[in-house]
């Protein structure tokens, strides 16, 4: 399950959401549509079914709508403003 890091605040109004991740001092402004991928994730608790939401009434491919949405949680991912709680934690080494 993916859930916004520990680290990161954030805020949603009808213009998108605004993301700060206090560990590097960034925002992230997501508009109307990332705000959408993002409301899925933090609330639903995951973007099952959220590509023919998108897609279907905007006349679009589901299937590329949905690596789309895939691509930009990865990114979200890798950059470590969303946690996968599926998956281990690092260990940080530390040096002595």
């Amino acid at each position: 399950m993916l859930i916004a890091a520990p680290h990161v605040h954030h805020a949603t109004s009808e213009h998108g959401t605004a993301v700060l991740d206090v560990r590097r001092g960034q925002w992230l402004m997501l508009d109307a549509d990332a705000s959408r991928i993002w409301h899925a994730v933090t609330v639903r608790g995951g973007t099952s079914g959220l590509a023919d939401e998108i897609a279907v009434p905007t006349g679009q491919d589901p299937q590329t709508v949905g690596e789309q949405i895939a691509a930009f949680v990865g990114e979200l991912v890798a950059t470590g403003v969303l946690v996968d709680t599926d998956r281990p934690l690092r260990q940080r080494r530390c040096w002595r």
